[in-house]
């Protein structure tokens, strides 16, 4: 009997989210045209690395969320740094005037 091993073996993650983070996760990926395990997979390597070329598709999102925020806040406080309720943490980037989100990974569990 001969095995093969692959050089680079997929694991299985498993993570628990709310219903409605799941909501916008489908129409983000049916919005671009991917797979909701390709964009966590790149989400992840992102994070990780702190590059990716994929398309979140989060560049129309920000500028509404940056509408929607200055709307609601005073001058002063439109660009402060801030939590969402999912525990991600925005910044703002003033030279390429746009938000920055840093996930949130405390609620992803990963399973061998």
């Amino acid at each position: 009997m001969t095995v093969y091993w692959r050089k680079h073996m997929s694991k299985t993650v498993s993570a628990r989210i709310p219903k409605d983070l799941h909501e916008e996760l489908r129409e983000r990926c049916n919005k671009i045209g991917c797979s909701i395990n390709d964009y966590v997979k790149e989400a992840i390597g992102f994070v990780m690395t702190g590059n990716s070329k994929f398309d979140f598709g989060d560049e129309e999102d920000q500028e509404h969320q940056v509408d929607e925020i200055n709307e609601v806040l005073s001058d002063a406080e439109k660009f402060k740094p801030h939590y969402d309720k999912y525990g991600n943490y925005w910044t703002f980037d003033k030279k390429n005037k746009k938000w920055i989100c840093h996930l949130n990974l405390e609620n992803i569990t990963i399973r061998p």
